[in-house]
C-alpha cells in the first residue's frame, strides 16, 4: 500500500476557517492602523477604527480559543 492510500485526509473546520479569516484580518488590521494616517480615535465614531481593525478580529481569536478549550 502506498503513503496517499493509508493518510487519512482531513478537511478544515470552520472553526479553522473563522481563525485563519480572523487572524488575517488582524494583521491587515495592524498594518493599515499602523502605516496609514488613519487615527485609532475619531470624534464622530470613537474608538470604531481601533475597534473593527484589531480589537474585532483579536476578540474572534479569543472567543475561538475558549471555545477549543
Amino acid at each position: 500500500m502506498s503513503r496517499l492510500s493509508t493518510a487519512r485526509l482531513v478537511a478544515p473546520s470552520f472553526t479553522q476557517y473563522a481563525a485563519a479569516i480572523a487572524l488575517c484580518w488582524l494583521l491587515v488590521g495592524a498594518f493599515a492602523l499602523t502605516l496609514t494616517p488613519l487615527p485609532a480615535r475619531t470624534a464622530g465614531a470613537g474608538w470604531s477604527p481601533l475597534f473593527w481593525l484589531v480589537l474585532a478580529p483579536a476578540c474572534t481569536l479569543a472567543g475561538l480559543r475558549l471555545r477549543r478549550g
